[in-house]
């Protein structure tokens, strides 16, 4: 009993020291998890202030209003092209999900190709809308993975291959695309006059590109991938969920993008050339920077101002 005891106060003697040796938070410590926590959300409000100042540039211009299918429609689609529609084809018809990974390839070897034309061709095409088109239109090849998916065999890596040619001229129009929108954007947000000392018209525009695009790819995503996993238990194949997901859902797709590059003013001629400062004719003229304005604008004399009346006089005093 005796020993028994003794053995337990040992024990709890031990535990005590234990607790004794473990690191206590400091003051400073705790004060710099307030100040990270206050810093969080000065970025989440500047975030949500960039975004929605982004909105505003683009919807209130004639000249930025087709950015948003321009640029988020089109990266959902390349996005759920290689994230969604390559993965269910190697899991679901080649039974070897790491096929996927050898369409993809493909799909970045296009990528390659485009920022490569876009580099070669920057002489003659001065705006992004002609790639854009042409991303438009290469969207429509997704039909050929339905029609082509009734003759892969399962475990067969050519079929993998022959996918990943048809992707190369898909993600080659998107990257052209993406890459001459980017210089575009840069160079005529230049020109929109900064309210706002925290965040900037690129910025703000970009912020709210990406995250339209995020918010896209959320929704669709998740309703496409339940339709094909429906239409995967229910047939036992995805051969009608990649009609519908592939062809119908990129052809839509198609469709909008076009459409929205015939928005720019002067964008129905084949190689549009819009220029920086270029005024609309809608009334809504974008702003040019305060140095600019100045330059535009002569200087006009008041020489009513006390100030200039007070240097008359001192003159007249020195002459004097």
């Amino acid at each position: 009993m005796f020993i028994d005891t003794l053995g337990h106060q040992e024990e709890e003697q031990r535990e005590d020291n234990s607790l004794d040796d473990m690191p206590k938070r400091t003051f400073w410590q705790s004060l710099g998890s307030v100040y990270y926590l206050e810093s969080v959300i000065r970025g989440a409000k500047a975030f949500g202030r960039s975004t929605y100042q982004g909105a505003i540039i683009c919807f209130s211009h004639r000249r930025f209003i087709w950015l948003l299918p321009g640029y988020s429609f089109a990266l959902y689609g390349h996005r759920y092209l290689e994230g969604t529609i390559a993965p269910a084809i190697a899991k679901r018809i080649m039974d070897d999900s790491s096929y996927s990974q050898i369409m993809v390839s493909g799909s970045n070897l296009g990528e390659l190709v485009g920022a490569f034309f876009v580099l070669v061709s920057a002489n003659a095409i001065k705006t992004p809308l002609p790639f854009i088109r042409f991303d438009a239109l290469a969207l429509l090849l997704v039909w050929g993975l339905p029609a082509y998916s009734h003759h892969i065999q399962p475990h067969k890596t050519v079929y993998a291959w022959r996918i990943a040619g048809m992707l190369i001229p898909i993600s080659m129009g998107w990257a052209a695309g993406d890459v001459s929108l980017s210089a575009f954007i840069q160079s005529s947000l230049a020109s929109i006059e900064n309210t706002d000392s925290q965040v900037s018209p690129l910025g703000s525009v970009m912020s709210f590109l990406y995250s339209s695009y995020i918010i896209i790819y959320a929704i669709l995503g998740a309703v496409l991938g339940s339709y094909i996993d429906k239409v995967f238990k229910e047939d036992g194949n995805i051969y009608r969920a990649l009609i519908n997901v592939g062809g119908v859902h990129f052809t839509i797709l198609s469709v909008i993008i076009i459409a929205a590059t015939l928005v720019p003013l002067g964008a129905l001629r084949l190689n549009p050339r819009l220029t920086k400062n270029e005024k609309e004719t809608d009334g809504s003229d974008v702003e040019l920077r305060g140095d600019e304005r100045e330059q535009e604008t002569p200087t006009q004399l008041d020489f009513n101002h006390p100030v200039h009346q007070y240097r008359q006089v001192r003159v007249r005093a020195i002459d004097l």
